[in-house]
């Protein structure tokens, strides 16, 4: 899994390179979809998707050794918008938001309960992100298939939740639901930054309106607080598979 993201820059990458050679090559050029002029083209996007991060810190590694969790069980969803600002055909600036939460629970390897099973594991990972790249567009952003590269960093802030959960068996009701007793609860703010990559492709519907298919990867680190004792540092990095919608004002 976590070699897919890279896997999908490259083949986005490689797809932008043959777009430019083809648009070369054509005798004919291609109905634009987009203003000839587009120094003036602003463009407003919105995407859905899933986040896969790595998950290679102390912290991870630790969570991973004494839970049955594992790295594949923390892809979660994402989702967010750009701000693009056309300069020319080929150059552009792009201002990202976006929201991307991950969660695992599962039991605990060797930790049992006072009636012998295995503690309920928590982790709740919840991110957002305010970024700044450099888009460039090798064929141009006059074709029916617009792919593009790009590069960029920023904000990355949010939240780690990590606790513990058993079933008190002398509070149960007729039906045998138990209440559940939450126990060595951790939890943490961070705020650093990062950078990232990103290669995708629109294919316009109309003069206004195309759809997207996007792929970032990330490298981020933070520093959690003193409730995590030696495990302080989390792999924020990690891939992104997204697809929206983009609007072109």
């Amino acid at each position: 899994m976590k070699r897919s993201i890279p896997n999908l820059l490259l083949a986005l990458a490689m797809l932008a390179v043959a777009t430019a050679a083809q648009a070369q090559d054509s005798q004919d050029p291609e109905q634009p979809f987009i203003p000839q002029d587009p120094s003036r083209f602003i463009e407003g996007r919105m995407w859905i998707g899933a986040s896969v991060p790595d998950a290679r810190s102390n912290f991870w590694d630790d969570n991973f050794q004494n839970y049955k969790a594992s790295r594949g069980q923390l892809a979660g969803s994402a989702f967010g918008g750009d701000s693009i600002r056309h300069f020319d055909r080929h150059n552009a600036l792009m201002i990202s938001a976006g929201f991307s939460w991950s969660s695992a629970n599962e039991p605990a390897r060797y930790v049992l309960d006072e009636n012998g099973n295995p503690l309920e594991h928590h982790l709740d990972l919840d991110t957002f992100s305010l970024t700044a790249a450099y888009l460039f567009y090798p064929a141009g952003t006059e074709h029916r298939v617009i792919p593009y590269l790009g590069a960029g960093a920023g904000f990355y802030m949010g939240e780690l939740r990590a606790y513990r959960s058993s079933f008190v068996t002398d509070d149960c009701d007729e039906d045998g639901d138990c209440t559940i007793e939450f126990i060595d609860k951790q939890d943490s703010f961070f705020l650093t930054v990062g950078y990232f990559a990103v290669a995708g492709l629109e294919v316009p519907v109309s003069s206004h309106a195309a759809i997207l298919l996007d792929g970032r990867y990330t490298v981020a680190h933070a520093n959690l607080g003193s409730d995590f004792v030696d495990n302080r540092n989390l792999d924020l990095s990690g891939g992104q598979y997204a697809m929206g919608v983009a609007i072109h004002f």
